[in-house]
């Protein structure tokens, strides 16, 4: 790869000191290929080219979600409108040989593949002025539907916003060939919540930095584990309600399965509860009522529930798990498990944060999907398919909704700060409501509240990124239209070097080669230069 690479970069590149490469990997594969290059004694590099990495916007998707605006084709000045997949287009052609190359010997199938790519390439130029012409309607309706958008955004943008956005825009251009993260100016730079997983990770290398005890190194994930348990508790309830009595036998035997699979984890928890909580915790006392509190968090009322409940054997999901937010701050002062108390604190921070960042998540989602399935269905079956996905992701709502609300309760057993009251608000129905009008990426909406913040910021993205895309449609229209210079420039020298070489042939007598020759000529001037000459 490092060696067809500087073999490219010094094939005809005469004058040019601006090059895009496009690799899956070019994220990793770019950071150290100078480094590699200058340790090469079989190597070179051309010293004034600067070179552009790019990821194809088919595999950029499975990169890491910065890996889009650092390396897709949409935020590369001056290569216009490219997904920048060229070999997997020329493999398709492949297709068609495939089955009979199969069976060939290897040197059979490579003359055949050959064969194939030769013809591959030849259709493409015979018919290069039907492809030019494509380009060129594509790149037109391009332009006019992308300025129409940047305009209703423009018109509505603050004048000093649109002078900051741009300044930011040229110095992340400028600067990234240096510096990719400086392209992060395209996504939204508001600072997200550290999650559980962070927190713990944090918590664990803080107790291996300190050479803690042994029963206290694990700690924070045995406290993880009770929080998944919680979370795993109320998803099982909301099934159980949502069965009812009324329920078939596959339905009782996977909530039979469910309830063995989650009395198991229980069991397990409170059996290390015995290490960590110390000796004056006894796995057999009964903390507060865990009951109620997931109950209350729920729609329908606990009355319903409780009934349902009856019909089951065995009901983990309402088994009382051993958390210092259950056992409450007096005991566990007494078990000499005070310091639990902070690490809980902090790992249900990061789980409250979980919950709200999937909730917004899902509820987007919801906008989505009514704004592109429920609203544009017509047929009958369309609208039931998609109001299904709209209960399943309401039902997800329902679910984190559920757990933000349990975990701000157990937050407030362990005597929540004011700071933290004013951060973890009571989730309110109204919250949860949605309005299509936040899916419309040319509507400024004001989500409400004093802090605009989110508003802002989600603003300047469509700004940046709906210029971008009109900038690349400009850039891919003159591109086009230079394409179509220089075919005709081509085809023009390709008939005249037939033309030369049909009088050569008549000199010498070569009735059959001229034939041929003025054959060629006519090909690339009346097909192809005449029908380019009109557009």
């Amino acid at each position: 790869m490092d060696y067809a690479l500087c073999e490219a970069t010094q094939h005809n590149m005469e004058g040019l000191t601006r090059a895009v490469t496009f690799y899956d990997i070019n994220c990793q594969y770019n950071k150290h290929l100078q480094v590699w290059v200058d340790r090469s004694l079989f190597l070179e590099m051309v010293l004034e080219l600067t070179i552009i990495p790019g990821i194809g916007l088919w595999h950029v998707h499975g990169h890491q979600d910065s890996c889009y605006v650092q390396y897709a084709s949409n935020f590369i000045e001056g290569i216009g409108r490219i997904d920048g997949e060229i070999m997997e287009t020329l493999w398709a052609r492949l297709n068609l040989i495939s089955p009979a190359a199969r069976g060939m010997s290897s040197p059979h199938r490579k003359e055949c593949l050959d064969y194939q790519m030769n013809d591959s390439n030849f259709c493409k130029m015979i018919h290069m002025k039907r492809t030019l012409c494509r380009k060129f309607k594509q790149a037109k309706n391009g332009i006019a539907e992308s300025e129409k958008a940047f305009q209703r955004l423009d018109e509505a943008a603050p004048a000093n916003s649109k002078t900051e956005w741009l300044a930011s825009e040229r110095i992340a251009q400028l600067s990234r060939i240096n510096n990719p993260a400086a392209m992060d100016v395209y996504e939204i730079n508001i600072k997200k919540a550290p999650s559980k997983k962070e927190i713990e990770l944090r918590l664990l290398e803080e107790g291996n930095a300190q050479n803690a005890a042994p029963a206290r190194r694990s700690v924070a994930t045995w406290i993880s584990m009770g929080l998944a348990i919680e979370e795993a508790q109320i998803a099982l309830l909301i099934e159980v309600q949502s069965i009812g009595r009324r329920s078939t036998e596959t339905q009782r035997l996977d909530i039979a399965r469910q309830h063995d699979h989650l009395q198991g984890q229980i069991d397990g928890f409170t059996q290390s509860a015995l290490m960590h909580l110390g000796e004056g915790f006894d796995a057999d006392d009964d903390p507060n009522d865990l009951n109620l509190d997931i109950l209350d968090d729920l729609d329908d009322d606990p009355a319903d529930f409780s009934e349902t409940s009856d019909t089951w054997t065995n009901s983990p999901e309402l088994t009382v798990i051993p958390l210092p937010s259950n056992l409450g701050v007096d005991r566990c002062r007494r078990c000499m498990a005070e310091d639990l108390i902070p690490l809980e604190m902090s790992l249900r921070e990061g789980q409250a944060n979980d919950a709200l960042h999937n909730l917004r998540i899902h509820l987007c989602n919801k906008v989505i999907l009514f704004r592109t399935m429920v609203r544009q269905a017509k047929l009958q079956a369309l609208k039931t398919r998609a109001w299904s996905q709209v209960t399943s992701v309401q039902q997800a709502v329902s679910l984190h909704a559920s757990i933000y609300t349990k975990t701000r309760k157990q937050m407030m057993q362990l005597e929540l700060g004011q700071d933290q009251l004013q951060t973890y608000k009571p989730l309110l129905r109204e919250q949860l409501k949605i309005s299509t009008a936040v899916g419309d990426p040319n509507a400024r909406v004001d989500l409400g509240g004093s802090d605009h913040s989110w508003n802002e910021e989600f603003y300047r993205v469509h700004w940046l990124q709906a210029k971008s895309l009109r900038d690349r449609w400009k850039e891919e229209l003159l591109v086009v239209e230079l394409e179509m210079d220089w075919t005709c420039n081509f085809f023009l020298r390709k008939a005249a070097q037939w033309i030369e070489r049909m009088g050569e042939s008549s000199a010498n007598r070569l009735r059959g080669h001229a034939c041929y020759s003025g054959r060629q000529s006519r090909m690339y001037w009346h097909r192809m230069h005449r029908q380019l000459f009109k557009i």
